[in-house]
């Protein structure tokens, strides 16, 4: 079973501000052509034909087969906008030197096409409403070349544009106030509470991984190829690769352990066997830019078997007969559990909708009571990390209108989000007096 995560901010609530929220891109079918340039944004042209595709995907993802002309044209204009939009931040990341790897486009492009299934229902769906197999999907020059666009986009929103992380409870107000009319009705939900505890591995098979790093690093300091290393031995997705992480990143984004070693390294150096909580890591620097890191490593884990689980689920067991017998389940938390994202807060999830649940998830919390804490679910934490986590039930909340009394924290990250929007569209407007921009009379296109 996968983890009962922490709550987001609900789907119900997202709200695209300042254009029409639309799929990242929709390949065009064969023998379409790119039959008119309708805009331009520095060197980047905006063809017709990227704006119907668009807008088909959009109508198509909807079940809307036939809208008015009127309505048509208003998408297009907004597709337009959010297009010139991406390719104001696209110019500048070119300004900027923004640039994002092989290995980084074929993630997105997997996370891209699990997208498309999970919208579509099946792998077949998605065949069929694009006209071709997975396989050619992921080659298409056309979606490799999107989908690196789309990165460098977002890496350079990032870079550009202030970030908001807190909003005034006056803010919170007037967003709801501009909104609470548009706003679709919030489905039935729980507040629920967590304990995790992830399977560590035996002291053995930790000094075992170690021994097998040290190994691998002193073949390399003997002339081993890293790179051929890390095919052959890493257990990380980035084995293929050689080990390489792609791109740049800041301070804060690897493991504090892993961080620490990676930016005491200089261009071609190799740290020497680093433990942090995935395993034993060897870490290479490729190239430094200022503060930005572009790495690759080497990952051992030692394995955990099936005692390792059993002794902690059984650990997890005291906790919650703790909990059952009065210990308050906060203090817990804070003192047991090994989720750092809702330790510090006595291991609150917030509210969930219980639509956004797996089926399984559902069971084990169709089956509580308000007050009552489930058995420990074994979960798979994280891509490298399995465990166990016990599910306190705090409340069942029916399906009602959005209100500022229930529902305040995802209304605040609603108004993060807007926030967020506005000092986006401060940048845009900024933007379209240093970059050139030649837009169009749509009506001239259709």
């Amino acid at each position: 079973m996968r983890m009962i995560k922490k709550a987001t901010l609900s789907v119900l609530l997202t709200l695209s501000l300042g254009s029409v929220a639309l799929a990242q891109f929709a390949p065009p079918k064969e023998g379409s052509t790119l039959d008119a340039v309708i805009a331009v944004v520095g060197k980047y042209p905006i063809f017709k034909s990227s704006i119907d595709a668009q807008v088909q995907l959009y109508l198509m993802q909807r079940g809307t087969a036939n809208v008015s002309p009127d309505t048509l044209m208003a998408l297009r204009k907004q597709v337009l906008e959010s297009e010139i939009d991406e390719k104001l931040l696209l110019a500048q990341a070119d300004a900027d030197s923004i640039t994002v790897s092989d290995q980084e486009v074929d993630q997105q492009l997997d996370a891209l096409i699990k997208n498309y299934e999970a919208r579509f229902g099946s792998e077949a769906a998605v065949e069929q409403a694009f006209g071709k197999s997975i396989a050619e999907l992921k080659a298409s020059p056309d979606l490799r070349e999107q989908t690196r666009e789309n990165l460098i986009v977002e890496r350079e929103r990032y870079k550009v544009v202030p970030q908001v992380t807190s909003v005034s409870h006056a803010d919170v107000e007037q967003f709801y106030n501009l909104y609470k009319d548009s706003l679709p009705q919030v489905g039935e939900e729980v507040e629920l509470s967590t304990i995790v505890k992830l399977v560590s591995p035996h002291a053995d098979q930790k000094a075992h991984a170690r021994q097998i790093a040290q190994m691998i690093l002193d073949s390399i300091r003997h002339g081993a190829d890293f790179g051929e290393m890390a095919k052959r031995y890493s257990q990380d997705a980035s084995a293929s690769a050689g080990g390489d992480l792609g791109g740049f990143y800041p301070r804060g984004t690897f493991l504090p352990a892993f961080s620490e070693a990676a930016f005491q390294l200089k261009p071609g150096e190799i740290s020497n066997v680093v433990e942090t909580s995935q395993g034993f890591e060897i870490i290479k620097l490729i190239e430094r830019r200022g503060e930005d890191i572009h790495v690759a490593h080497i990952l051992i884990k030692p394995e955990v078997n099936a005692m390792d689980e059993a002794m902690t689920r059984d650990s997890l067991r005291m906790i919650r007969d703790s909990a059952l017998h009065g210990v308050d389940f906060a203090t817990l938390a804070e003192r047991y559990s090994d989720d750092p994202e809702t330790r510090p807060f006595g291991g609150s999830l917030g509210t969930i909708l219980v639509s956004e649940l797996g089926p399984d998830q559902r069971d084990v919390i169709d089956s509580l009571q308000p007050g009552q804490i489930s058995e420990p679910i074994h979960i798979a934490y994280s891509a490298n990390r399995v465990g166990f986590q016990i599910v306190k039930l705090i409340r069942k909340i029916p399906a009602h209108a959005v209100s500022l009394d229930l529902d305040y924290k995802q209304l605040e990250a609603a108004a993060i989000q807007w926030k967020q929007s506005q000092e986006l569209q401060k940048w845009l407007a900024s933007a379209r007096k240093k970059i050139y921009v030649r837009e169009p009379n749509l009506s001239a296109y259709y």
